[in-house]
């Protein structure tokens, strides 16, 4: 039986199993409806064991807001929907997903449809896919941010006309007759989601692994695998991983898949195996890759992203590029090995990882899901090739699947950034016999001095690396608790409002380095005032931002080193993020310069025939004081995000 075959028919089988019979279902769709009142940009996951606010049972799937079919909830909340869709003629149909805002659609728990984000009614079409006669699991998330709602789900039966989408009959529409319809008032805890960051963090590489290429032959079916040579790395392709099917990987072969799954507690097989490839199509073009960690507790997988592989054998090319090679458990934590050293700067820092766990039930068939706790790394430890980072984490869960994220920076000797930055880990056992070894890390360099020239130059420190001396919150007089002093640096790591300086500064060369969270939005600025709501109301700013990941970034109006929507830099001279930047504010009279880097990026002249066009045209024409007062404090941005502030030093021109 070949690969395909043997996973159609696996798949097969747990859709079967996983369908309540006919006897046991009643017609119509379940809808849940969760208050979440808060304001996400797309779909979050609910933390678990909440009961949703109103339940109700729909014929056919079309909610629509004008006809308060939503009601009592108007903004802020999550539709779920569930249920069983018995399809009653095999052959190709194609699903649309309209909502107003995001939604997605998995059919047999697989996404078929990924609607997501905030947008009006928009429409997302399906690929094509194959039905069996029968009963397919439906399963529907929605969020409704603001405005209008819509949640409305169509069909093309095999042989409809191209354009004509149509209501699936509410005939076919059933759920479990014994399901849950109570409900809870009050609103409902909800699970930040993970971030999505460029492809191949946090999403889909989008592009073939330049180190393989196909072989030339046909899939490997089952009787390969035994077959291929030992060099303890075993590739493996599925589909990708997800919250609920990171141990039901049932595209693969049966004897790869049970390595994954956690219903196989302690595989004792075949040996383990490497240098062949076998691809399976996963959803979206995406492809994985398994390691499997051998030992005296059996076997166990990781899987990390591939890329754009196609259902074919693959071969080795040769060519080597960053990326995880492997993760293996110790009894204290996790080892990670990678395919070339890393820089020397990285490695050591706790933060640059993170680590969540995945909870399943083998026994009650509930795969993995996010219960939104956060593991903290406790230490790294880089090997003496920096190939290898023993990470320690002390609270080590079995019957979980662990969830590794790599965080800027991350970055090899020789530049290269990681090809993904993500690993899932099915954890059945923990190892008694591999412990990994904590090492001193190195001894950091010296931060937030001057030095004697410095000295001389009339320089002083604003900040002495220590305490949060000589700042305080925006318009109160109090220390900034929110902003933490933290391995030499003026942290802001929880919510806490701006914070400004005590003294007043006029003419000035402000220097400072900082480092912006992945994703992540700050700013500098000065000759701020306190005589109104907010900072920006009389201090120009000098924008900081993750470039790639933020969206300001696409904007050099609104880019690093900007002055905030008024003059871009002509190029981005950021450095990768996760390092610190080194920035320059030059304030003479009306002339201002801002630096990055080395590179001076803007240059302009306050209250210039040019600088009031630019200021009338922009939001600031609203604020009669922006840029206008002739001295005033340095502030630091609390726009949300973690930011780091190191060798923050001045010296006046006045």
């Amino acid at each position: 039986m070949s690969a395909r075959t043997l996973a159609s028919s696996l798949l097969v089988l747990l859709m079967v199993a996983a369908t309540a019979s006919a006897a046991d279902m009643t017609p119509g769709l379940l809808v849940r409806l969760y208050d979440i009142g808060v304001d996400v940009p797309s779909l979050p996951e609910l933390a678990p064991d909440q009961k949703p606010n109103v339940v109700l049972v729909v014929p056919t799937l079309d909610l629509r807001s004008d006809r308060r079919d939503f009601e009592p909830l108007e903004n802020r909340f999550l539709t779920e929907v569930v249920g069983v869709l018995t399809v009653d003629k095999a052959g190709t149909y194609r699903f649309r997903l309209l909502s107003d805002d995001g939604s997605k659609l998995w059919l047999d728990r697989k996404l078929l449809i990924d609607n997501d984000g905030l947008h009006g009614p928009t429409p997302k079409d399906s690929e094509p896919i194959d039905l069996i006669a029968g009963p397919h699991k439906l399963h529907v998330w929605h969020l409704q941010a603001g405005g209008g709602a819509q949640l409305t789900l169509q069909w093309q039966a095999p042989g409809a006309a191209g354009d004509k989408w149509d209501a699936i009959p509410a005939a076919l529409l059933s759920h479990a007759a014994d399901a849950s319809k109570e409900t809870a008032s009050g609103q409902k805890k909800i699970i930040p989601p993970l971030r999505r960051g460029k492809p191949g963090d946090g999403l889909p590489v989008g592009k073939s692994h330049p180190g393989y290429a196909p072989a030339g032959s046909a899939p490997f079916g089952d009787e390969n695998l035994n077959s291929w040579p030992t060099d303890g790395r075993l590739r493996v392709i599925g589909e990708p991983l997800t919250p609920t099917n990171a141990n039901f990987l049932g595209w693969l072969p049966a004897d790869v898949g049970k390595l994954i799954n956690p219903a196989v507690a302690n595989w004792a097989g075949a040996p383990e195996r490497g240098a062949g490839v076998l691809v399976q199509g996963g959803a979206g073009g995406e492809a994985m890759r398994v390691y499997l960690d051998g030992g005296s507790y059996g076997i166990r997988a990781c899987a990390f992203r591939l890329g754009r592989e196609s259902a074919q054998a693959l071969r080795e090319t040769g060519t080597i590029i960053f990326e995880m090679l492997a993760v293996r458990a110790m009894s204290n934590g996790f080892e990670i090995e990678f395919t070339k050293p890393l820089d020397k700067r990285v490695g050591w820092d706790p933060e640059s990882y993170y680590i969540e766990q995945w909870p399943f039930d083998v026994a009650k068939s509930v795969g993995p899901h996010r219960d939104g706790v956060v593991y903290p790394v406790k230490s790294a430890s880089v090997s003496p090739d920096r190939k290898k980072v023993f990470l320690e984490i002390p609270d080590l869960k079995i019957s979980h699947v662990v969830y590794i994220r790599l965080l800027p920076p991350c970055i090899s000797e020789d530049g290269e950034l990681p090809w993904s930055t993500e690993a899932w880990y099915t954890l059945n056992a923990i190892p008694t016999d591999r412990k990994g070894e904590v090492l001193t890390p190195p001894a950091p360099e010296k931060q937030n001095f001057l030095t004697d020239e410095e000295k001389q130059q009339g320089w002083k420190l604003l900040f002495d690396g220590q305490t949060p001396r000589g700042w305080h919150v925006y318009k109160k007089d109090v220390s900034p608790a929110g902003w933490q002093v933290k391995d030499g640096c003026l942290v802001r790591a929880a919510p806490a409002g701006d914070i400004a300086t005590d003294e007043d500064f006029q003419d000035f060369e402000l220097s400072l380095e900082w480092r912006i969270s992945p994703g992540g939005n700050s700013g500098v600025m000065y000759r701020v005032t306190e005589d109104h709501g907010a900072p920006y109301e009389t201090g120009p700013e000098y924008q900081i931002l993750d470039n790639g990941e933020h969206p300001d970034g696409r904007d050099p109006l609104t880019s690093a080193a900007s002055c905030y929507a008024l003059y871009a830099p002509p190029r981005d001279v950021t450095v990768p993020v996760g390092f610190f930047n080194k920035a320059r504010i030059v304030v003479q009279g009306n002339h201002v310069e801002h630096w990055l880097s080395g590179v001076k990026v803007v240059e302009y002249e306050l209250h210039s025939p040019e600088w009031d066009a630019l200021v009338k045209a922009s939001k600031f024409s609203k604020m009669p004081d922006y840029g206008t007062r002739p001295k005033g404090k340095i502030d630091l941005q609390d726009h949300g995000d973690k930011v780091w502030f190191r060798n923050i030093k001045i010296r006046t021109k006045n």
